[in-house]
């Protein structure tokens, strides 16, 4: 089996930081593949990752972008390849005379998002009315063989999707194996943040800013919670606009991250805060739990699916919940740590990140080769 490995089409958010986990893990033992990947991807791999990796610099999903679907099938040809493993689709680009596997992520096509479809402009509604029909009928189309990562998603894709339900395989997500390394962590990101006072309490939110992640909702927040509360957010400083200029100082905007940035992060902080609306699994959640740090999130069964009885959970529409459950937990320390301690053990029952990736490479083998 000669195998490519596609994540030339990944630029932002969790999927970049599967990409980046995969091809490290496989590198380490020894598979052989070729990769094709964004530029943010190459980014962030070792030396050792990138020898087998070959950098697109133009996103192959955008639909006119005819010259980098091209050079995929020259990267097919050239390399005999005879299966590609798209780490998430959907494919816009479709491999050649080759088997195809493909992993699914995309929470909007499978759960109920009437929440969040209200907030959308008339732009991003046109635009989701326009995935909707185009994102299924690609991965109908390219998708020889489906991965997600929970068994609810799994159902759930094999009704979207009338795809027949043994060839959609669930791979658990799981933490970066770069995270456990702290040799790499980067500490240069600290100074980014500013001075932390002795009461403060830092919630932390790795994120992008879309509208399912639900983080408008801290201008509300910061105007009830006490002074001392203070949110750590991965996003540009525009971010501070919707906040009312006397709270201003309570939102520290840092920009977009590396995985090698996010333990200091965790390190500097109190909690985990994922107010999000919307997910088919988050790597936050196994974050905060292998960093020992308090999770506050969505009373929702995505969060659940993962973290169990050891988040404090709340009602992710209701801004006087999310405080109450926030303060609540830092006022009550035997909870907080009870919570903590359970999220460790939790963790413990996920798989390692070179489980994970061993476990893609043996279901495409059992079935595509």
């Amino acid at each position: 089996m000669k195998l490519l490995i596609n994540a030339s089409n990944l630029y932002v958010g969790g999927g970049v930081q599967v990409a980046v986990s995969v091809l490290e893990e496989l590198t380490k033992c020894t598979i052989p593949f070729i990769a094709v990947v964004s530029p943010v991807v190459y980014a962030q791999l070792s030396s050792n990752a990138s020898l087998n990796c070959i950098k697109i610099d133009s996103s192959p999903s955008k639909l006119l972008n005819f010259k980098v679907r091209k050079q995929l099938d020259h990267v097919v040809k050239e390399n005999g390849i005879s299966v590609v493993f798209t780490i998430f689709g959907p494919s816009y680009w479709t491999p050649k005379n080759v088997k195809h596997a493909v992993g699914y992520a995309l929470p909007w096509l499978i759960y109920d998002i009437k929440h969040i479809f209200v907030k959308l402009t008339l732009r991003e509604k046109l635009k989701f009315y326009l995935l909707k029909k185009l994102q299924p009928y690609y991965f109908k189309k390219n998708a020889d063989l489906i991965f997600t990562e929970t068994d609810d998603v799994s159902e759930r894709v094999t009704k979207l999707l009338s795809f027949k339900r043994e060839k959609i395989y669930t791979v658990s997500n799981t933490l970066n194996g770069l995270f456990t390394d702290s040799n790499v962590y980067d500490y240069d990101v600290l100074s980014r943040l500013p001075k932390k006072n002795e009461k403060d309490i830092w919630l932390l939110t790795i994120s992008h800013n879309y509208p399912h992640k639900n983080l408008e909702i801290i201008a509300e927040l910061v105007k009830i919670l006490p002074s001392e509360y203070k949110f750590v957010v991965t996003v540009s400083n525009d971010f501070k606009k919707i906040i009312s200029e006397e709270y201003r100082e309570r939102i520290i905007a840092i920009g977009n991250v590396t995985i090698y940035q996010c333990a200091p992060l965790y390190q500097q902080c109190d909690g985990l805060f994922m107010p999000t609306l919307l997910e088919c699994f988050s790597a936050s959640y196994l974050e905060a739990m292998f960093m020992k740090k308090a999770i506050f999130t969505s009373d929702l069964p995505f969060a659940h699916t993962v973290c169990m009885n050891s988040a404090f959970y709340f009602d992710p529409y209701n801004v006087q919940s999310i405080r109450d459950t926030i303060v609540h937990g830092f006022q009550n320390k035997e909870t907080l740590s009870a919570k903590i301690k359970q999220g460790t053990v939790i963790f413990e029952h996920f798989p390692s990140a070179k489980v994970r990736a061993l476990k893609y490479i043996e279901i495409i083998k059992s079935n595509l080769y």
